[in-house]
């Protein structure tokens, strides 16, 4: 499969990159800075090749899908913080992106579904563990949170220099991802090592990554 692809809606794109299939270490090493029993033990998870998108969908991207179904708008899409078109969409729930990927499918032809959790993690870490996108330092440089102060979001492709090694931004702040997975606590526990989908039900969804206030 070719590591890039893209995709198109009526002169809007939406790049993807490809996550070979294999193994790699899903969860987190024990830390004395934060609390990671949800993400704990570290252990060897095997999943099929995927396609992920490079980006978060943007504020042009749901606009688009909005203005084509009649689909309530985003909240916060009269705030200027969080309203730029090459910015994440933001203040959308777990329904509202469904409704946004059936509309995707029937534009193009395609299968698009949020990511499982464990695919989000592959594509955020690579196979080898790694604590962030980048590696196992934390680089404030390199993610919009708190730290940068800037108290807003940025556009999509603003920092490079934090991609993940598959090529995806943003994995580690801007904004929060929502996954397919139901949350639950001892998930990393006990889920199968092969292609794990979270369990059948539960109160609410898993989102990961970061933001810009966290």
């Amino acid at each position: 499969m070719p590591a890039h692809k893209e995709i198109e809606v009526d002169r809007i794109s939406y790049p993807l990159v490809h996550v070979p299939g294999g193994p790699f270490r899903m969860g987190t090493v024990p830390t004395e800075f934060r609390k990671t029993d949800d993400e704990e033990p570290q252990r060897e998870v095997i999943l099929d090749a995927y396609y992920i998108g490079k980006y978060f969908v943007t504020a042009a991207q749901y606009t688009q899908f909005t203005k084509e179904t009649k689909h309530h708008q985003f909240h916060f899409h009269r705030d200027p913080r969080f309203n730029a078109p090459d910015c994440p969409v933001v203040g959308v729930n777990w329904h509202d992106v469904q409704n946004f990927l059936t509309w995707l499918n029937k534009k193009t032809g395609e299968s698009f579904r949020l990511p499982t959790e464990a695919e989000w993690e592959k594509a955020a870490r690579g196979n080898d563990g790694r604590e962030y996108p980048w590696g196992n330092e934390w680089d404030s440089a390199k993610a919009n949170t708190s730290e940068s102060r800037l108290k807003r979001l940025t556009p999509v492709n603003n920092y490079p220099q934090g991609r993940s090694p598959y090529g995806c931004f943003d994995m580690a702040g801007n904004a929060y991802d929502w996954c397919n997975d139901w949350f639950h606590p001892e998930t990393y526990r006990h889920s199968p090592k092969t292609n794990p989908q979270g369990v059948i039900t539960g109160r609410r969804k898993t989102v990961r990554g970061g933001s810009w206030v966290a």
